[in-house]
């Protein structure tokens, strides 16, 4: 029950984007239609999605990031940037592993030793600085490397633009997920709860 919870919230506080088919020329509205019918055959309900998330953004998301972004220091918000993605290494090197990129995953795990220790559990993102570029993978980039297509168009709650495989990524890497896991079963979901919404935040903010 709290795992279900945990994903729920996963739902309701961060912001992703993800692409799909271009579409014909909309002068054309029988090739249009058929576009549809194949990629967006949940149009209305999608709509009705977007439209609640342009409310909930203009009135809450969007306020809230730019009081974050006017009233935190840039140093600090950096700070809690490095700290969010070092949180994603463990995802990062597992998917790494799943798709057959050692060498990446070793990178991976590099990063996070290094910047979990004398980067102060993340706060300076010190492997950087020692040629350890950061990438970011998700289950929905594995899945898509085994052959998997992406489905239809998929507008998610607050999330954003998205498909069948990316929605089925967001779960499975919340589920294998380190942190999350140690959260609920030492009874401290608050924390997952309180990281999800800060790298929300923080996105949004990036995205002013």
């Amino acid at each position: 029950m709290r795992r279900r919870a945990c994903i729920c919230m996963l739902f309701l506080c961060m912001i992703s984007v993800a692409g799909c088919a271009t579409p014909p020329k909309l002068t054309d509205k029988d090739a249009y239609n058929e576009y549809l019918a194949v990629n967006d055959p949940l149009e209305p309900l999608n709509r009705s999605v977007f439209v609640f998330n342009s409310v909930l953004d203009k009135t809450i998301l969007q306020p809230a990031a730019r009081t974050y972004r006017d009233q935190v220091p840039l140093w600090f918000r950096q700070r809690i940037g490095s700290a969010i993605g070092n949180l994603r290494a463990p995802v990062i090197f597992v998917n790494d592993v799943m798709q057959g990129e050692i060498d990446r995953a070793l990178t991976t795990l590099v990063r996070f030793t290094v910047n979990s220790t004398f980067g102060l559990g993340g706060l300076n993102d010190l492997a950087a600085e020692l040629g350890l570029e950061k990438h970011d993978e998700d289950f929905g980039q594995t899945l898509a490397i085994w052959g998997s297509e992406p489905g239809p168009y998929l507008m998610l709650p607050v999330l954003g633009s998205s498909n069948p495989r990316d929605a089925v990524g967001r779960v499975v890497d919340f589920l294998i997920d380190p942190f999350n896991a140690w959260a609920a079963n030492t009874e401290r979901d608050e924390l997952t709860y309180a990281r999800t919404g800060v790298a929300a935040l923080h996105a949004r903010a990036g995205i002013l």
